[in-house]
Formats: C-alpha cells, sequence, structure tokens
C-alpha cells in the first residue's frame, strides 16, 4: 500500500477580498493545519501546482512560495511539488531551487508504485522555458517530455502513476476544455498502451472531476484555495483498488484498476 496526501492550486498570495470564491491569503493556515493531520502512514506529500501568485501588491511569489515549502516539509514525509501555470511568474529554474523539485519533470519510487511528474506549463511545445507567465487556457508538453514519459514508463516494474498540474481530460475524452492540455493526445496514448499506468492525478480545475478511459482514471483534485474550506485528499493506493479520502471540499473516490 501507497499512502499520500495531496493538496493543489494554493494561490497563495495576501490578496484578501471578501466574499470572493479564492481566498489567497487563508491557503498558508489551512495547508498548516492540513499538515497536522497528515496520517502518520502516509509515505509521501505532494503538491500540484499553483503554489504562489504573483499579484503585485500582494506578497512577493518568491517569499510566498519559500513559506508553502517550509509548511508542506513540517509533515516530516518526502515532499514531492508540480509546476503550475501561475507559478511560471518565475523562472522554472528558479522555483524548482525553491520548490526542491530535482528538474521541471521528474520520476520517484515507492514500494509499490513508480510515480511521474510532469510539467505541461508552456504555450507553445517548442518554448518549454516561458520568459513570463503563461497563458492558462495554452498549454503543452514538450517533445523531450513526451520522449522521458515514454523511457520512464518503459523502465518501470512497478505500475505507474502519474501527477501534472494540468489536465489530459474533463468529462469525456472527446470534449474540448481550456483547462485540458492541448496536445495530449500523445501522452494519453503512451498512458493507455503502456498498460502500467492506473491513474492520473492533476488540479487546475478547481471543482475537481474524475473520469476512467482506457483502463486509466483520469482523477482532479479540488483547489485549496476556493472559500474557507480545507480541501485536501488522503490517497491509499493498493493492489487494484486506489481508495481517495477527501476532505473539505474534496470529494470521496474508489478506483478500481486491472492488475
Amino acid at each position: 500500500m501507497t499512502e499520500f496526501l495531496a493538496v493543489t492550486d494554493l494561490h497563495y498570495c495576501m490578496r484578501n477580498v471578501q466574499g470572493d470564491e479564492r481566498q489567497n491569503y487563508l491557503s498558508k493556515q489551512k495547508l498548516e493545519n492540513i499538515i497536522k493531520r497528515c496520517p502518520p502512514e502516509c509515505d509521501f506529500v505532494i503538491n500540484l501546482g499553483d503554489t504562489a501568485d504573483s499579484q503585485p501588491g500582494f506578497g512577493d511569489q518568491r517569499f510566498l512560495a519559500r513559506e508553502i515549502y517550509s509548511a508542506l516539509e513540517k509533515s516530516g514525509k518526502p515532499v514531492y511539488c508540480a509546476i503550475g501555470n501561475h507559478d511560471t511568474s518565475l523562472r522554472k529554474e528558479e522555483l524548482a531551487e525553491i520548490l526542491r523539485m530535482p528538474s521541471r519533470y521528474y520520476d520517484f519510487e515507492t514500494e509499490d508504485f513508480h510515480c511521474i511528474v510532469l510539467d505541461a506549463n508552456m504555450n507553445s511545445p517548442e518554448k518549454p522555458l516561458p520568459e513570463s507567465e503563461i497563458e492558462w487556457s495554452e498549454t503543452y508538453l514538450d517533445p523531450s517530455q513526451l520522449e522521458f514519459l515514454k523511457s520512464s514508463i518503459d523502465k518501470a516494474d512497478k505500475p505507474v502513476l502519474v501527477f501534472c498540474h494540468e489536465l489530459f481530460m474533463l468529462g469525456a475524452y472527446g470534449e474540448d476544455n481550456p483547462h485540458v492540455i492541448r496536445n495530449r493526445d500523445e501522452a494519453v496514448s503512451i498512458f493507455e498502451e503502456s498498460g502500467k499506468v492506473k491513474a492520473v492525478f492533476c488540479g487546475h480545475y478547481h471543482y475537481g472531476d474524475h473520469v476512467k478511459h482506457g483502463g486509466v482514471h483520469y482523477f482532479t483534485f479540488n483547489a485549496l484555495v476556493n472559500y474557507d474550506e480545507e480541501s485536501y485528499a488522503v490517497v491509499k493506493a493498493g493492489r487494484g483498488k486506489i481508495i481517495i479520502e477527501g476532505h473539505g471540499l474534496q470529494r470521496s473516490a474508489e478506483l478500481d484498476y486491472e492488475i
């Protein structure tokens, strides 16, 4: 059994607008409360991006991101992060250093799963390192990353879990939506033809979603920034079943997969 705590879309900054859906300034306190409840059985904590917002007058994004990482590491567990579209106000290399990511995309192992973290934060696959914050509705995976993805899955001798900020599908596969990666088809083919990928976990779409396609679960977590709810999930991934224990606005679910 592999167990992890997942949060996404904190959008942390000092912006405080009463009654607004996004309660940015509360995200750090909410996260600290959540981390205090991190089950001792958890193998790691993952943050799926849009960690801190660059909004003039509401705090320095570098300092805000450091504050969030400091809160995450208080779990005492390994911390893994993904880049989100709002995070690209900072250079990816700088953000990776702040969040202690080995690279903008990477893989890691648990006892039971091979895990892959991807980066779809570019408005063109030819420009994976944007010079300013990207447009959220036009995201891509670059060719070198697709090569890495296939190679990482090919070498895996365990079931595979994939993490990415942006979505590979929202609702049915044939539905188009600006939250979905524009060139997702090749990655989806790699996932599904491998027979190894069991679930793909994302953020970006703040209200959550789940669709199963080609034997793979595509699960989107709810945003922590929304309202005053402490929305997060504890995920328990075992042989043939993934149990998602939702908190706050995050719904619970059971995802069965073929062994």
